[in-house]
């Protein structure tokens, strides 16, 4: 996700070492199974590999990309103390999500480690904003609303497009917090608006892409999503989810994504970023080429279908 942003990638590989160096000398015990579970999350035994897929959300880049339409450079130790904590809300984030959905593996056993997280995540901003600064409304509106996001989302029992606005589609507003830093650091606070519009727009992208290219993850594991249900509604009597997608439910899921994608484009446009615009550029081609080789896996199954039947 980040490899063209060397510096930035350095800062993540340092966030990264230093989060079980504050943890360990005052929970070894937690810090061991911490850095355990941030290898298990990445897949490999590097945990910056899970924050630089190229098919990840942004959540590091973003604050850069906004520092740089600002200034040319951004300041790296003021970076370094966003990513840190972006970090740690993340993980913090990741951990609870993963016990409200079932997902849970360790998590359960590592709910302690979410006190760790939240108080890295929080004190990172104390260096650059007094308790009295305006900066920590912001925090404290976006971090309510995504608390509960995460909470109203697990209790959906289907999901139709208000509530995947509402909920899932929300699930990295969190990001707007390192934005509001920026913004109000570098005193401002106008470019906040336009940068959280796009970061919403591009969330409900995001989310959707997941739904759609794991659908059948999702099903298998009996995972709510937007797309599943639009499955469950639209499919013909006695049609399963799969036969729907086949039939048409990946060439609908693939309409909307292209229309939310240019909704995000015209929402970056204004926001004198080349690099998020470039950014844009590389997850259409993806998308583009994903569409291309899903499509010709559908059609050799419809193919196949017709033939057994």
């Amino acid at each position: 996700m980040i490899a063209d942003e060397a510096s930035l990638g350095r800062l993540l590989t340092a966030a990264l070492e230093r989060l079980p160096t504050e943890l360990g000398p005052s929970a070894p015990f937690l810090a061991g199974h911490v850095a355990a579970w941030m290898k298990r999350l990445a897949g490999t035994p590097r945990p910056e590999d899970y924050f630089e897929n190229p098919i990840g959300f942004p959540l590091l880049l973003l604050p850069w990309w906004l520092e740089k339409s600002i200034r040319s450079e951004p300041a790296l130790a003021f970076q370094a103390d966003l990513v840190y904590s972006t970090v740690n809300g993340y993980y913090y984030l990741r951990l609870l999500d993963n016990v409200m959905d079932g997902h849970a593996t360790i998590e359960v056993k590592l709910l302690p480690a979410a006190a760790f997280f939240h108080t890295q995540f929080q004190t990172a901003y104390q260096r650059y904003f007094d308790a009295a600064h305006p900066f920590w409304k912001h925090f404290a509106r976006v971090w309510f609303h995504a608390a509960n996001v995460t909470a109203r989302d697990a209790s959906l029992s289907e999901v139709g497009l208000e509530a995947f606005c509402q909920c899932a589609g929300q699930k990295v507003c969190a990001v707007k917090i390192p934005l509001a830093a920026v913004c109000h650091r570098y005193d401002r606070v106008d470019l906040l608006e336009p940068w959280s519009l796009f970061v919403g727009a591009l969330g409900l992208w995001h989310q959707m892409w997941n739904d759609v290219f794991d659908w059948n993850k999702d099903l298998r594991h009996g995972t709510r999503t937007y797309f599943l249900s639009e499955a469950k509604r639209r499919k013909r009597p006695g049609e399963s989810a799969a036969a729907w997608v086949v039939r048409e439910g990946f060439d609908w899921g693939m309409v909307t994504l292209q229309a939310w994608i240019a909704n995000a484009r015209a929402l970056a446009t204004p926001l004198n970023s080349p690099d998020l615009l470039s950014y844009l550029d590389r997850r259409e081609a993806m998308l583009r080429e994903q569409q291309a080789e899903v499509a010709e896996a559908l059609r050799q199954l419809a193919g196949l279908a017709a033939v057994m039947t």
